[in-house]
């Protein structure tokens, strides 16, 4: 994808921190998967599978990692970690293309005269801000997003349209929050009484930390008694359902389709991939990685790759592995 303004292969090389072969002025302007980048583009290669691809590509330079870099004369980028420098050139082209305009806070934003409002803070129209809510510096909020009493807002976070942030909620600094997004609603909690249900009123509230990053229609419920906390450097993908009192540490990213049952504890540095699940009351420590639609049922204490399910096949074989699970768990049991 190219965009309107260009930078030179040593500037991006500086700012990235890859180590750069070839024409050190040619000017780039946007980045592109292998097969479609332009000659005015730089391009990736993070998987060994496209290497193939490296002498057929048209882009003026490579994201490459030094082993491969040594099989071809081509203009690379160098770095450990090519995904790395791949993430920061996108930053890179963003930041080049993005134009600073002055904050604005539109008259059709509904603001009540107790909300405490910082410097450079972009409110769109249509949002509503309540009372006692305290929003930092350089914050943006987007048409119709609605913040509800006492909710606090750090510096530099940006919230998209239309997200929904109910009383109480502390945001810390230089957040994202995708459109659509709930954080603080009620989660599922009911008594049974006879042939109702009796609702159980949820008391806490949700935190984040700082650098966050919610996406699109996720939804994080308030704590039922205490809080919901969401660490530092937490990223959290689209359609994702965080039930009352959970709590997600630093450096834990949650892939889309996921599902935290109520007051679960997940680690530092965890990933989940996508459609995901774990039950209530579950401890999981640090350095956990749970892979694609795998159900955890009890804690986990070591840390690991964990996975449950098995992969696709034909749905007569899979019935004869789901016996032959049975009978070898019942081989298991003690007698």
């Amino acid at each position: 994808m190219s965009f309107n303004k260009s930078i030179s292969l040593k500037d991006l090389a500086f700012k990235i921190g890859a180590e750069l072969t070839g024409d050190h002025d040619k000017l780039v302007s946007g980045i592109n998967i292998l097969g479609d980048a332009a000659e005015e583009e730089i391009s990736f290669l993070t998987r060994d599978a496209f290497l193939d691809q490296i002498e057929s590509c048209n882009a003026a330079a490579i994201i490459i990692s030094k082993a491969n870099s040594s099989s071809s004369k081509r203009t690379f980028l160098i770095g450990v970690n090519p995904h790395l420098l791949y993430a920061k050139a996108t930053q890179v082209f963003k930041n080049l293309n993005t134009t600073e305009e002055p904050s604005c806070i539109s008259e059709l934003a509904s603001i009540n005269k107790t909300a405490k409002i910082g410097d450079r803070v972009d409110i769109n129209p249509f949002s509503t801000i309540s009372s006692d809510v305290v929003i930092g510096e350089d914050v943006y909020i987007g048409s119709g997003v609605f913040l509800g009493p006492k909710v606090v807002i750090g510096s530099g976070t940006r919230l998209y349209s239309n997200s929904s942030i109910y009383a109480e909620t502390v945001i810390g600094k230089n957040c994202i929050i995708h459109s659509g997004t709930v954080l603080g609603s009620d989660g599922l909690g009911f008594a049974k009484d006879l042939d109702g249900w009796e609702k159980i009123e949820h008391l806490g509230k949700v935190v984040l930390g700082n650098n966050v990053e919610i996406g699109s229609n996720t939804s994080v419920d308030k704590g039922s008694i205490g809080d919901t906390h969401i660490g530092n450097n937490v990223k959290i993908d689209n359609l994702v359902h965080l039930a009352h009192n959970v709590e997600i540490g630093d450096g834990t990213a949650i892939a889309a389709n996921s599902a935290v049952a109520g007051s679960t504890k997940i680690g530092k540095s965890c990933s989940l991939a996508g459609c995901s699940a774990i039950v209530d009351n579950v401890v999981i420590t640090d350095e956990v990685h749970i892979t694609a639609g795998t159900l955890i049922t009890k804690s986990i204490k070591d840390s690991g790759t964990y996975s449950s399910g098995t992969p696709f096949m034909l749905n007569k074989d899979w019935k004869r592995n789901a016996i032959a699970f049975k009978k070898l768990a019942r081989k298991k049991e003690p007698k």
